[in-house]
């Protein structure tokens, strides 16, 4: 039998890890970062608050495995979206910002996790290697949209490398728009104009389409110009 948690919360067979990710995500889809506790956690997998200190350590851990799964969610979704613009002859960059806002929107929870200011293992190499390629995604489709070489892996490049790269501020840029809309929405700041006719649905058809266009413009106007020194010197 697959562990899982069951309809009351219980814990059934085996893999403790798994069950508790699945009840700290429905924790935070009901309560949030605000009523996320480990105690509570545990209590939705029917276990003691002891026992999750075997394979987490302490809340930190578990945050760390929820933000993990969030950066491989979010790259999986962007190659699988380049991977369905490019037999479409559509526009990779324009494909992977809306799959962000779409990972964004379907589990908020996880992605206030990824993205918050909540304390996580900076040192866990399994947290480290799957934001490392997150970032890649989005720097690699930048540099392809501006018609740039790629230089090397950048799927497993540190982003603290990238602090003289010619294209910083474009990809600062792409991630800064897609980035915002996408926190914009889950965290109920255009909700004055998600009542109006239609609701969400409307708003995101209307108006994520012409961020895109501009974004797309923006980017395709850089790529006209010669490249700069990022630090302004020379």
């Amino acid at each position: 039998m697959d562990s899982k948690v069951g309809k009351r919360g219980g814990y059934h067979h085996g893999d403790l890890p798994q069950a508790m990710i699945d009840a700290a995500e429905a924790v935070l889809a009901e309560k949030g970062i605000g009523g996320f506790t480990l105690r509570e956690c545990a209590r939705r997998a029917g276990v003691s608050p002891a026992a999750p200190a075997h394979h987490f350590g302490n809340l930190v851990g578990l945050l760390t495995a929820i933000a993990t799964l969030g950066f491989d969610d979010l790259s999986e979704s962007m190659e699988a979206a380049v991977a369905k613009a490019r037999a479409a002859g559509g526009d990779r960059l324009a494909a992977i910002c809306e799959a962000y806002l779409a990972v964004a929107l379907t589990r908020p929870g996880r992605f206030r996790v990824v993205f918050g200011r909540l304390g996580l293992k900076s040192g866990d190499d399994d947290l480290r290697r799957a934001a490392v390629r997150a970032f890649g995604i989005l720097v690699r489709e930048t540099k392809l949209a501006l018609g740039r070489e790629l230089d090397g892996d950048v799927l497993t490049r540190l982003p603290s490398s990238y602090g003289e790269d010619a294209d910083l501020a474009e990809i600062l840029f792409v991630w800064s728009i897609t980035h915002g809309f996408s926190t914009m929405l889950i965290d109920g700041q255009l909700a004055p104009l998600e009542m109006q006719p239609g609701g969400r649905e409307r708003l995101i058809g209307l108006y994520s389409g012409r961020l895109m266009q501009m974004l797309l413009a923006a980017v395709g106007s850089s790529a006209a110009k010669p490249l700069a020194n990022p630090a302004g010197h020379g």
